[in-house]
C-alpha cells in the first residue's frame, strides 16, 4: 500500500482520525509545556539576575546616600560653622568701621587742635621773630655804648688810681687799649685777646682792669701772663686794678707775681 493509500483510508476513518489527534495533541502539548517552562525558567533566572543586581545596585545606591547623607551633614556642620564664623566676622566688621569712625572723628578734632595750635605757633613764632629783632637791634645799642663805656670806664679807672700805679712805675697815659694774637696756639691758636698793655725798653705792662675781681679775673691774668711770656721776650710786670676784690684772688694773683691796686678786699 503506498503513502497515499495510507493518508485516504486515515482520513476516511474518523476515530482513527481522533486518535491520532489526542495523540499528536498530548505529545505537542507536552513539548509546548516543556518549552514554556523551559522559556519561563530561563526568564526566571534571567529575572533573578536582574533582581540580584539590582538589588546590588540598591545596595551600593543606599550606600551611597548614606554617605552622601553623612557628607551632606558634615557639609550642612561645616556650612553652619562657616555662618556662624562670618556672623563673627560681620559683629568684628561692624564693631571695626565703630571704632574706625571714632578713630576718624578724633583724628579730625586732632587736626582741628593741631591747626589752631600751628596758628598760635605761628603767631607766637612771628612774635618771638620780633622780640628777636628787636633784642638784636638793642643789643648792637648796648654792645656800641658798653664798648665805649668800658674803655672809657678802664680809661678812668687807670686815671682813678694814677698814683698808687706811678708809686710801681707805671705811666697810665701809655696804656693802650688793643689786640693780641696767640699765634703759638698757647690759648688758643690764632684767638684774639682784647689787652690793655704798653711796652718799654725794658719791660712789657699788662693790665687787667675790673670793678670786681673774682676767679674770671684770676684766670683771665693768668692767660695774659702766658700769653705775654711767649710772644715775647722781655720780662713783663702784671697789674690787676679793681675798685673790689676778693681776698682770695688777690692771694693767688700775688703768687703768680700779679700787683694788686684795689679800693677795698672783700670776703
Amino acid at each position: 500500500m503506498s503513502s497515499e493509500e495510507i493518508i485516504n483510508s486515515i482520513i476516511k476513518n474518523p476515530q482513527l482520525i481522533s486518535t491520532l489527534a489526542e495523540k499528536v495533541y498530548e505529545r505537542l502539548k507536552d513539548e509546548i509545556i516543556i518549552k514554556k517552562l523551559e522559556e519561563n525558567t530561563q526568564a526566571i533566572k534571567e529575572l533573578q539576575t536582574v533582581i540580584a543586581e539590582l538589588q546590588k545596585s540598591v545596595n551600593e545606591n543606599t550606600k551611597a546616600l548614606g554617605e552622601h547623607s553623612k557628607a551632606i551633614q558634615e557639609l550642612q556642620k561645616t556650612v553652619n560653622e562657616h555662618s556662624e564664623a562670618i556672623k563673627g566676622l560681620q559683629n568684628a566688621i561692624n564693631e571695626h568701621s565703630k571704632a574706625i569712625q571714632e578713630l576718624q572723628k578724633a583724628v579730625n578734632e586732632n587736626s582741628k587742635a593741631i591747626q589752631e595750635l600751628q596758628k598760635a605757633v605761628n603767631e607766637h613764632s612771628k612774635a618771638i621773630q620780633e622780640l628777636v629783632n628787636e633784642q638784636k637791634k638793642l643789643s648792637v645799642e648796648i654792645g656800641s655804648f658798653t664798648s665805649r663805656a668800658g674803655k672809657n670806664m678802664e680809661k678812668t679807672m687807670l686815671m682813678l688810681y694814677k698814683k698808687a700805679l706811678e708809686l710801681h712805675g707805671v705811666d697810665p697815659d701809655k696804656v693802650i687799649h688793643g689786640n693780641i694774637i696767640d699765634t703759638l696756639g698757647v690759648i688758643e691758636k690764632n684767638r684774639i685777646f682784647e689787652v690793655d698793655f704798653y711796652e718799654t725798653n725794658d719791660y712789657i705792662y699788662v693790665f687787667e682792669i675790673k670793678n670786681f675781681a673774682d676767679e674770671g679775673a684770676y684766670e683771665q691774668m693768668l692767660n695774659r701772663k702766658k700769653l705775654f711770656s711767649a710772644l715775647y721776650t722781655k720780662p713783663l710786670k702784671l697789674f690787676l686794678v679793681a675798685n673790689y676784690v676778693r681776698k682770695d684772688i688777690r692771694e693767688l694773683l700775688e703768687k703768680e707775681g700779679v700787683i694788686v691796686i684795689s679800693s677795698v678786699d672783700v670776703d
